[in-house]
């Protein structure tokens, strides 16, 4: 009985080292999704002030079509 025990908790604990070895990778991982995320936007905002200043270009600029 005494070895199944001993044997349960040996798992137990190495089961436990696992997770806390997975740990900080996890973090670099979400730290990476979150940095991808953080530039994918950058990028976004930049394009639609991009967008913005175009548009407001075309809208101040003057039409001499209809003059």
């Amino acid at each position: 009985m005494y070895q199944l025990t001993q044997l349960a908790d040996d798992q137990h604990c190495q089961r436990l080292a696992r997770v806390e070895a997975q740990r900080p990778a996890e973090r670099l991982l979400a730290l990476a999704r979150a940095t991808r995320r953080a530039e994918r936007a950058e990028r976004r905002l930049r394009r639609a002030e991009r967008q913005a200043r175009r548009l407001r270009a075309q809208l101040h600029a003057p039409t001499t079509s209809y003059q």
